[in-house]
This record gives C-alpha cells, structure tokens and sequence, in this order.
C-alpha cells in the first residue's frame, strides 16, 4: 500500500457517509434481542420531539448525549435499545398545517420524514425500525385504552371546573403549561381562567407516593436538575393542620407556621376547594366568585398584591375562639393546592398583603409588612394540631378544543350521560383529512364524527369534541420502542419483552420536560395498581434520569425572530457530523445553559482532524520502524509512562461517560492525546524512535480511537480500519480494560474485538 493510500485526508462526509452505509449492513441500528430471564438490558429513552420540520440545536444537545452514553454501554457488552417516537399531536403541529393549509396528518410524515434524515446524518443509533408517532391510529388507540383505563379506575374525571384558557390557541392548557409570569407555554401571551367541563386526571391518589419514592431517586443516578424539577412540581409544604368548626360546617385549615398558627387573622380558601359553596352567603359574593371563574383574574398578575381575594362575608371561630373572616383567593392554589389556609399575617408577607387590603376586616397585627411591635413574641402554636403537608401539584386538564388530536373516548347519551367507548370499538378514528382553520373546533361541525349511537341503549347521541392534550399522549411515550412493532397493535403494556427494558436505565431529556416525567411516574403507578406494570414494584419508570439545560446564542433563546438559530444541517454540511457531536458536548456540561459559540465547533474540528492526521502518519512511520534491543531498553521508563498516562486516561473517561458527564470525557480524551503527543516529542529528542516505542505510540493512539467511538463514531471506526489491523466487522469492538493498557500494537489488538 503507497505512504498515499495510507496517509487519506479528513473528509467527514466522504468518512460518515461510508460509515453509516456499514452500520447498516452490520446492523448497528436494529434493537438487539432482548436479555435473557433474570437480566435486564439498557434502555436509553431520549425526548420524544415535536413533528416540527427541523431539528434545532437543543435536540442534537438530546440525542448527543443519549447517543454516546448507547454506544458506551453496548461497548461494555450490555444489551442497548435505543428508543424514539415523535410527540406528534399537539398544537405545534397544527399551528404549522394552519399555515400551510394542509391536514395536520400529512405535515406530520413530511416532518418526521426530515428530521429522521437528519438523525441518521448525525449517526445516532436509534432502532430506527421501532420509531413511531403518536398520531398513528395504532399508537393513540392505547391513549384511549390508557384514558378508558383510567377512567374506570376513578382517576379521570369530566367536572365543570376552573381551568387556564389561551385566548390566542383556543384551548385550555395544564398547569405546567403556564408559564411563570401567567403566559401561555406556546404562543406566549396572557392566560386567564374560565369555567368549562373539562376532563380531569386525577394525580392526587399518588403524590405521597411521589413524596417518598425521592429518597430512592436521591440514591439513584438522577441528576440535581432532575430531582429538583420533581420536587418543585410537588411543591409539598409541611406544616399543621386544625379542625375548624363554623356555620357552614367543619373546616380543616393548614399552615406551614406551626409554631405561629395561634395568631391566624384570617382563612383563606381556594376557589378550587371541594366545600367553597358552602361558605358563599350573599349572592354578590357568588358572582364575584363566578367572576373570577370566568376570567375575571388575569394570569399575568400572580403577585400577592395583585391576585384577586374575595371577602365571603362569614367568618368562623379561630384556634382560640377568635372570629376570622373568611376570604377566597387562589393564591392558595398557587401555594399549598387546594386546600384552606390560615392567615398569619405577623410572619408571612403574602399574607400580610392580603390583610392590608381588608383594614377593619382583618384584625390589625404588626407583622412582616411594618415590622414587628416592641415585646412581640411569633410563637404561639396551637394546641393539639396536627403535623400535616400540602402539595401544590394537583389534577390537571387534559381535554383541549382543538382538531389535531387523540379522539376522547367518549359518548354523550341524553339519557345516560358520558359513555365510554367499548375496548373492542377502539381506536375512535381522527379524521385524517381534517384540515384546520384555527377558529372553532372542526370536529364539532363533522357530522360524519359526531353523530353516533349510544353504547348502552342505541339511541342517537354526540361524540365528544375535545381531544386529549399531549401531555397524555406523552404518558406512556417512553413504553412503544420496548415493543416490536408487529405486537403492538395486542401488546402494548403487557409485552414479555418490555420487562426486560423496563424500566428505562436513563432517560435524557431538556430541562423543561420535568412536568412530563412527573405525570408519567404517576401513571406508571396507576398501572402498577392495575396489573400491567406490577413487575415496577416502586412504580418509577426511570432509573436514572439526566435533564440538560437549553441551547442559547448571544447570550438569548435561540429564535427566528432574533436572527440568532443555529441550523445543525449547516454545521453537518461544512464540518461533519462528528465535529458537530464532540462540538455540543465539549462545549458545556448538561446541567449548565450551553451558549453555542463558533469556537465549539473549531475547537472540535481542529481536534479531530489533528488526531486523523496524526494517527495516519504514525501508522505509515511505524511500518518504517527498525527495532534495536538496547535503544529500547534505555525507553522502557517512557513507556511505562505512556502506559500510566493511557490507565489513568481511560479511567477518567470511563467514568465521566458512565455518569453521562461526557464534556469532562471529551476534555480527558484530549489531554490523553496530549500526552501522547508529549511522549513522542521527548523520545524524539533522543533521536529516531526505535520500533518498540512506535509500536507503544501506535497502540495508544488505537487506544484513543476506541474510546473516541462513542462521541466521534465516524472518524473513531476509520482510523481504526485504516491503521490496518481492524476490519468493519470487528467494530466498534469492546470497551478497553482500564487494568490491561497495551504498550505495543499486538497487544491493543489482543482484546479489540473480545
């Protein structure tokens, strides 16, 4: 072979195209079969995108990082599937048919179809054969089996109730769908509350669960972002609670100032709160409350002095006999849930701020707001209560008034009320050539959908309208890639093969998915209870989890609007999907904001064609290589060095890609190339490198491109082949011992492909 054929130069898309085509053919993509009884296997869950056309930075951040962390547990000998689906109901997408006025379902495959191609151009290794949408007929009829189940089990629930409403989609939204500041997660603008039925989830039952299941998560690899957004969603308050005894009946109150309750002024009630009713006396207070209902309180003001407290006019006998007056906000929603509050101005500003707007109403107590008086003492608990905690998290919305989505399984009756749609009937098909308009709900007006017959008595009836959020959808988003393809249409949730995947051993997810992963801990209890996931007996889906923080530029969210997107295509086109991969990872560590610079991508870039060009001459010296026994002798300490500078290297690295911390696994991998580089400078100021010191160089710089592999996939597998002692069919080959580092080449080849 001439020095030329040995010495090519880095042409990424030449190198990653003839990659990928020899992944193929060995089959890298395709799910291994799943491990015996009694093992388990690594199922990787990476974010399920919106069907949005393109993928954007923040996703190549995702599957980066779920990506390399796949392809170092396959290397390790574990058995790895990697899953995917598109999140692809939703009003993204139909936001995007709407502008192009095409049905919501065709937008969708064209979608999907682009960014596959750009997942398979980066080199992820996705079972590409087990991808799905959530908008498939197969795959939503178990949204509606999972929304039937639930229902029977007293967990989903239609009540006429207070929700968030967008004025500008149309639709109700989930608490977490609202953003901080009361705007709409999607559009942005202002959310305000109305009253509508709406269909419910009920979590409430599982959130003690939740609660106590923290502790196992603590212990387990959950990074702090991960467990931090999980406790922010509970939000629990611990505190006390009394019974209260009033004109209207009993009253349980909570406080988280135990050591204060006995200097309570007031209560305070949600107007979510089960019993408000009955605490409503005149009938100006029940439309000031149908006000607030309707929409009389604006999202954007969730401050304390500008959310809205409604004075009910009654009051109840206090811990100490006291009259309080009872007051009706939903600041207690916003705090403890639900619930009843009592008031303690003289040691909780918020509550101060709400007295101040009752002077003569609420008894006068120094507190927070103007200081305390001379003397006064905070500490007066209340006799006999009880130790007690509240969460903020509660049941939330899951119908919406819009066309693309799962159809609710539901039938009106005049007679009988909501029906459930039999099992056997499912799936209650979308029509796939609706095409929406943005006003109104297209559904209501398709006589072809609506009009039905009643399940129990035959007599004309209306379908429902509303579809399911995809938040729902998303509840069991993480099960379908543990499930061939061909059982699903049976086998969803009871498939022998997903016990050996479940549950996941790492999800890896943005920041912002921690409401998904919260409801989908709840669920994966629910059906626990039920039979079908009784082999997760703690009912925690995810073993480890890894949440990452967005991608931003200059300093600002990425956005069209602000000029500032990073199209990935366009990095992939100019430097390579590898220079892309190790760029994203180098650049910061998942739990910190990564703001993408050009000078990620040129550090990558110059490492990998650094280390393709050094890789490549060494290979054609060594062949040129003569071996003197008494040179060597005198470099045996050098190469004992090297040695020692590879163990140590490759420790780092495994450990650092174990934990997902993979910007340190690219900073080791380039120290250690450092230092292989320093080894040859100071040989070579002995003179010409004897054989035996060459044979070290090249068996470290094999080192190097193994433990490359799974960051740089590409680049990694050529150089191997290229220095000749590799063929496609021995890679990518095992994980290097970090107990047996080689010093000479046929010792990095004894164990290449054990």
């Amino acid at each position: 072979m001439s020095e030329n054929a040995r010495k090519p130069p880095y042409e990424a898309a030449k190198i990653e195209a003839e990659r990928q085509a020899a992944w193929v053919e060995r089959g890298d993509y395709e799910a291994p079969a799943p491990p015996p009884d009694g093992e388990h296997g690594v199922y990787v869950k990476s974010s399920s995108p919106f069907t949005s056309g393109n993928l954007h930075m923040g996703h190549v951040r995702d599957y980066t990082l779920g990506d390399a962390y796949a392809r170092f547990q396959r290397a390790r000998g574990r058995s790895v599937l990697m899953g995917f689906g598109f999140d692809a109901f939703g009003l993204p997408a139909e936001l995007a048919a709407i502008e192009r006025q095409v049905p919501a379902a065709e937008w969708v495959v064209q979608s999907g179809d682009r960014m596959l191609e750009q997942m398979k151009r980066l080199g992820y290794s996705f079972d590409y054969d087990r991808v799905f949408y959530s908008s498939d007929e197969g795959q939503y009829r178990w949204s509606q089996w999972l929304f039937l189940t639930l229902y029977e089990m007293g967990l989903i629930y239609l009540d006429d109730a207070t929700v968030d409403w967008c004025d500008t989609c149309q639709t109700t939204l989930a608490t977490i769908q609202v953003e901080e500041g009361g705007t709409c997660w999607r559009c942005h603008n202002e959310v305000r509350l109305i009253r509508r039925p709406t269909w419910f989830l009920k979590i409430t039952p599982y959130l003690e669960e939740n609660d106590a299941n923290m502790a196992k998560l603590e212990a387990q690899p959950w990074d702090e972002l991960a467990l931090a957004t999980q406790r922010y969603i509970l939000g629990r308050a611990e505190g006390v609670e009394v019974d209260l005894e009033g004109p209207a009946g009993r009253l349980t109150v909570f406080t988280p100032h135990a050591d204060a309750a006995g200097l309570a002024t007031f209560v305070l009630l949600s107007p979510r709160h089960p019993e408000v009713e009955a605490w409503i006396g005149e009938a100006g207070v029940r439309e000031e409350l149908e006000q607030l209902r309707s929409g009389g309180w604006e999202r954007s003001a969730r401050d304390a002095q500008s959310v809205p407290v409604i004075d009910t006019g009654r009051a109840i006998p206090g811990p100490a006999g006291e009259e309080l007056p009872v007051l009706i906000s939903p600041l207690v929603d916003a705090r403890f849930g639900p619930t009843a509050a009592l008031g303690i101005p003289a040691v909780d500003e918020a509550d101060a701020d709400i007295a101040s707007r009752f002077p003569g109403r609420v008894p006068d107590v120094d507190g927070p707001k103007t200081g305390l008086s001379e003397g006064f003492s905070a500490h007066r608990p209340v006799e006999g209560a009880r130790a007690a905690k509240r969460y903020r998290a509660n049941d939330f919305s899951i119908s919406r008034q819009r066309s693309w989505g799962t159809p609710i399984p539901i039938v009106h009756c005049p007679d009988h009320g909501p029906v459930p749609v039999p099992e056997a009937d499912l799936p209650v098909v979308l029509p796939r050539d609706l095409v929406a308009t943005g006003e109104g709900n297209p559904l209501a007006e398709r006589s072809d959908f609506v009009d039905v017959e009643c399940p129990i008595c035959g007599t004309p009836a209306k379908r429902e309208t509303d579809t399911l959020d995809c938040h729902f959808d998303a509840l069991f988003l993480w099960v379908p890639a543990t499930v061939p393809p061909e059982d699903r249409a049976e086998r969803m949730f009871t498939h022998p093969e997903s016990r050996r995947w479940l549950p996941a051993e790492r999800l890896v997810a943005g920041g912002d998915s921690g409401g998904f992963v919260f409801d989908q801990r709840i669920v994966t209890k629910a059906l626990r209870d039920h039979g079908e996931f009784a082999y997760m007996a703690d009912g925690e889906p995810f073993e480890g989890c890894l949440f990452h923080e967005m991608v931003i530029a200059d300093g600002r969210k990425m956005s069209k609007h602000l000029g500032n997107v990073v199209d990935p295509d366009e990095l992939v086109g100019q430097f390579g999907a590898d220079t892309v991969r190790v760029a994203v990872l180098w650049a910061a560590g998942p739990a910190k904001t990564l703001n993408w610079s050009g000078a990620a991508v040129r550090f990558a870039n110059k490492f990998l064609r650094g280390f393709w060009t050094y890789a490549h001459d060494r290979f054609v010296e060594l062949d040129a290589a003569r071996h003197d026994p008494e040179k060597a002798a005198e470099t045996e300490f050098m190469r004992e060095r090297l040695r020692k500078w590879c163990e140590a290297g490759l420790m780092r690295i495994t450990e650092d890609t174990a934990d997902l911390q993979m910007h340190q696994s690219i900073r080791n991998l380039t120290r250690l190339f450092e230092r292989i580089q320093q080894f040859e400078k100071q040989l070579k100021k002995r003179g010409q490198l004897d054989r035996a010191d060459a044979e070290a160089l090249v068996a470290a710089i094999l080192l190097l491109a193994r433990v490359l592999q799974p960051f740089a996939p590409h680049a990694a597998e050529a150089i191997l082949i290229d220095s000749g002692r590799f063929t496609s069919a021995d890679l990518p080959g095992a994980w290097p011992d970090a107990a047996a580092i080689p010093v000479a080449v046929d010792d990095a080849l004894s164990g290449a492909a054990s």
